[in-house]
């Protein structure tokens, strides 16, 4: 359905508003800062989850292994410290002061993690602090940081949406701005064809977030999510996609009930059915904010990435690391 002529208005302003700033950092008007190692940015030019931090952290995992000390700059979003400063965190921070994603990228990797809405601010105590290489979590739109690497992640399924900025449509930027950047890396099976044609000029990989295992979070029990077939089981995803966990358990054979919640949403866990009868499974971002306080019976999913082939991603990275030795 078209949308509103105001939103369409609207629309146009924002997207005028959007290549101004973006022009006046190209022409020199506004700083861009180079930190001086180097950076990575992962990000996307649609609102909601396409995948963002899992690529982080499994870019982050692989750096490591090529023996790079890596930090990772978070947002913080929804976090209610104001972040004006940077600050490292770790596991032991609070989800509700620094954000449940910063929290989890704590818990999840062995990267330094640092929060501040001043990407740049950030960039530089984590070069302070050692680090070979820095990934910026959602870093796409904020020009002011130098980078060496812009990942684009794309969901298979929404791809664009009607491709139309905000509030008409989904995106941030406008579609031609995957042109400029280094890869392109798609979330889920569907292939992309030349229907898409901006997208065949860019690099691509394919990779896939599945889930086949899950832990009990009070006894670490761990099972096989194909064990809970035919098994009515809530789902509490407040994240940006949750439907793309929705059906993958469905396919497995869950009877999903869905917890609704909005994306960094802190629910209030009366809600929440109390018969330890009917499982619970909660995404990791989420549980970092509810750690210690949920029921018996409630599980922890733990999603994997998988890449389908990974030769063009391993070669930028090993290009960008011999330029940093």
């Amino acid at each position: 359905m078209r949308p509103p002529i105001i939103l369409r208005m609207l629309s146009i302003i924002f997207r005028f508003i959007v290549y101004l700033r973006k022009t006046l950092y190209e022409a020199g008007f506004l700083r861009v800062i180079d930190i001086g190692i180097p950076v990575i940015i992962v990000g996307n030019i649609s609102i909601g989850g396409t995948g963002k931090t899992p690529i982080t952290l499994w870019l982050s995992e692989e750096l490591r292994k090529k023996n790079q000390k890596v930090g990772i700059i978070s947002r913080g979003y929804k976090g209610k410290n104001k972040r004006q400063e940077p600050i490292i965190i770790n596991s032991d921070h609070s989800a509700a002061e620094y954000g449940d994603e910063a929290v989890y990228l704590a818990q999840e990797s062995n990267a330094m993690i640092c929060v501040c809405t001043n990407k740049v601010k950030a960039a530089k105590l984590l070069k302070e602090k050692g680090v070979d290489i820095i990934i910026s979590d959602d870093g796409l739109q904020h020009y002011a940081l130098g980078r060496n690497i812009e990942i684009l992640i794309i969901d298979s399924n929404r791809l664009f949406g009607n491709a139309l900025m905000l509030p008409a449509g989904p995106l941030r930027e406008d579609i031609e701005r995957i042109a400029s950047v280094d890869l392109i890396m798609v979330n889920g099976s569907k292939i992309l064809t030349k229907d898409e044609p901006l997208l065949t000029n860019n690099p691509i990989e394919y990779f896939t977030i599945e889930n086949e295992e899950v832990r009990e979070v009070n006894s670490n029990q761990i099972r096989s999510i194909i064990d809970f077939a035919d098994t009515e089981v809530q789902v509490l995803a407040g994240i940006g996609n949750p439907e793309r966990i929705y059906s993958e358990l469905k396919k497995k054979g869950l009877h999903i009930i869905p917890i609704m919640a909005e994306d960094h949403e802190l629910i209030d866990l009366d809600t929440i059915e109390k018969e330890a009868t009917i499982p619970i499974f909660i995404t990791p971002k989420d549980y970092v904010k509810y750690q210690g306080k949920m029921r018996d019976n409630t599980w922890l999913l733990n999603p994997k990435i998988r890449i389908k082939e990974g030769l063009m991603i391993d070669s930028i990275l090993n290009k960008l690391i011999g330029r940093n030795l």
